[in-house]
């Protein structure tokens, strides 16, 4: 991997967190307006595999030309729905906060199954920097403080970590041969099909006025651009570098929330936000002067 397309990479991952970041406001002003999530479900899964087939159509880029990648889409798609789905769920049972951080152990699972996989080598600085941006997140996000538990929510929570834990393992293969845009245009038509049984169980509502339209289009929008950076972002830099770097999204979401609508953050938080962000950099520290490291001479090394 060259050193201008890891910083591609990382400048996208971090861009597309930051566009993530904005999905949770959005939701959460087309709730207050009579919204449901079920309509955001469809609405956002259906946003997300328009834009990518749009953007291959236009750019003649041909989806689904064998069996198997049509058996791949259905597989990525099935385990982006799983995710979706679940974490929607996990919501209706427990706090914000508690689910996020359940959703996010999906890094250190990576981690360890691509460690089992022998696609990582572990050490001191990655298991480290990993654990610390999680701990960072969860103090970011306001967690240490007493919560109501649901068992339910727990195991909604955690089906989708590992769902999503799944599904980026995957694109991390599938990006390093085939189209970025291609896999998720093929992944999301599925996924919206998939996502379809949800009215089954709850019926759509749309937001009352226009503003919670509006406040609909404005997360469809953000979320359909932030896919684009998902895919590339894992095709330049890798599954688990993007999903270590997609911890910024509630960061960002937390600062939007203070800046935007005024919430008052906790000084707890923006300590938390500083150890996430310094454990991201000083990953990527680590991570640049072992590949510096690594491209030297065996002499120069061992000099």
């Amino acid at each position: 991997m060259t050193a201008n397309k890891k910083s591609l990479g990382i400048f996208i991952a971090i861009a597309a967190a930051i566009i993530h970041g904005c999905w949770p406001i959005a939701t959460r002003a087309v709730y207050a307006d009579g919204g449901n999530a079920t309509f955001m479900i469809i609405a956002s899964t259906f946003a997300r595999a328009l834009s990518l087939c749009l953007f291959c159509f236009l750019l003649r880029k041909p989806i689904f030309q064998t069996r198997r990648d049509i058996k791949l889409a259905a597989t990525g798609g099935f385990f982006q729905t799983l995710s979706i789905i679940c974490l929607f769920g996990s919501l209706l049972y427990l706090p914000g906060p508690v689910a996020i951080i359940v959703l996010y152990t999906h890094t250190l699972m990576l981690l360890f199954f691509m460690a089992w996989r022998r696609e990582i080598k572990l050490n001191a600085l990655i298991v480290l920097t990993t654990l610390a941006a999680l701990i960072g997140l969860s103090f970011a996000v306001d967690i240490w403080h007493p919560q109501k538990i649901s068992l339910i929510g727990l195991c909604l929570a955690l089906i989708s970590a590992i769902a999503t834990m799944s599904r980026l393992y995957v694109y991390g293969h599938q990006t390093q041969t085939r189209d970025p845009a291609i896999i998720g245009a093929e992944t999301f038509l599925f996924t919206a099909l998939f996502a379809l049984p949800v009215v089954l169980f709850s019926a759509p509502h749309l937001p009352a006025t226009f503003g919670g339209i509006g406040w609909a289009i404005l997360g469809c929008a953000v979320l359909a651009i932030g896919t684009f950076g998902m895919f590339y972002g894992i095709a330049f830099i890798g599954s688990f570098q993007y999903s270590l770097i997609s911890k910024l999204e509630p960061l960002f979401t937390a600062l939007f929330s203070a800046v935007l609508i005024h919430e008052v953050l906790h000084s707890s938080q923006y300590v938390g936000m500083a150890l996430l962000m310094s454990s991201l950099v000083l990953y990527q520290y680590g991570a640049g002067k072992k590949q510096g490291k690594a491209a030297l001479p065996l002499a120069a090394v061992e000099s």
